[in-house]
């Protein structure tokens, strides 16, 4: 099967949400309301650009057993492919109808809001880890991404807040995060955040394994930590998809001409950069008339 070439996402609408094809299918969504969900899934959930990669890296090396340097090297999209994704083939289904027949545990990752993830995850069953972010940290990724990704349209750094604060309500940050933080209680839902990650990595890498019900010796914990921290997935092809010898050719050849990779910062108060007083002023208010009523909240720096 020929790999396809990245032409320009398209963008379309499920369920009131926006969603850029590719590398969303539309086939896949379709099919991820009734999907048979196992007791020993895992979801691996998060907004665009708020630690995503970094959580699916935790997650895979907790559950691996052992051998963590060489599971670390496996392509991270095959150790926990991505729910709603169609297959980089373009005559094959979507990843998740390939997901049937996995062997058990199945790791997903999935940028989904909560209403739309499979209704038995929903009700209880299998695992959800949500990693949150804060939204000015994100909105500077997500900013870079544009730019290094050949499907998608650079914008500039105006254009990027704009749409960031005027995105359909299914896809807003300040809809989709409070309805997650709304199921932190929930059995089956851990919520972490980006911030706390960086700051206690390793204790992030307890906290991870005993939610999935994981027991590692010292040594394992050490080693799994010692293969998350950002220089390890930096340097990782697995992790560092602007280093993946396909990809760098087929998505991320406009990042790579600028020296600008998928593994970019991985700071926390990088916005710091960017923001003009005027757009950190408007930027905080709304946020602070989204996040009324609600009691998350999150650290500006390191």
């Amino acid at each position: 099967m020929a790999v396809q070439k990245a032409p320009s996402a398209t963008l379309f609408y499920f369920r009131g949400a926006r969603f850029p094809s590719p590398p969303v299918s539309s086939q896949g969504l379709e099919l991820v309301e009734s999907f048979e969900v196992r007791e020993d899934d895992v979801f691996v959930s998060a907004f665009n650009k708020s630690g995503t990669t970094w959580t699916q890296q935790i997650i895979s090396l907790v559950t691996a057993g052992s051998n963590f340097s060489e599971v670390s090297k496996i392509p991270l999209g095959k150790r926990v492919p991505w729910l709603e994704r169609a297959d980089l083939h373009a005559d094959a289904p979507p990843i998740i109808s390939q997901l049937k027949d996995s062997p058990s545990p199945r790791l997903m990752k999935t940028h989904l809001p909560y209403n739309m993830l499979p209704k038995q995850a929903r009700e209880g069953k299998g695992k959800i880890v949500y990693c949150a972010r804060n939204p000015k940290d994100v909105v500077v990724s997500v900013h870079n991404m544009n730019f290094i990704n050949d499907y998608l349209q650079p914008l500039s750094w105006e254009e990027t807040l704009h749409e960031f604060l005027s995105a359909p309500p299914a896809n807003l940050w300040w809809n989709v995060i409070p309805e997650y933080w709304s199921h932190k209680d929930d059995a089956n839902l851990l919520f972490i955040k980006y911030e706390d990650i960086k700051k206690d990595l390793r204790g992030h890498v307890v906290k991870i394994a005993e939610f999935l019900g994981r027991s590692l010796s010292v040594e394992q914990i050490d080693e799994v930590t010692a293969n998350c921290t950002f220089a390890a997935m930096k340097d990782n092809q697995a992790t560092n998809l602007s280093r993946d010898p396909v990809l760098k050719e087929k998505v991320f050849k406009r990042g790579n001409e600028h020296g600008i990779e998928f593994m970019r910062k991985g700071q926390v108060g990088d916005w710091r950069n960017w923001f003009s007083p005027q757009q950190l002023e408007t930027f905080e208010a709304f946020h602070s008339e989204k996040m009324a009523g609600t009691d998350l909240t999150f650290e500006d720096e390191e």
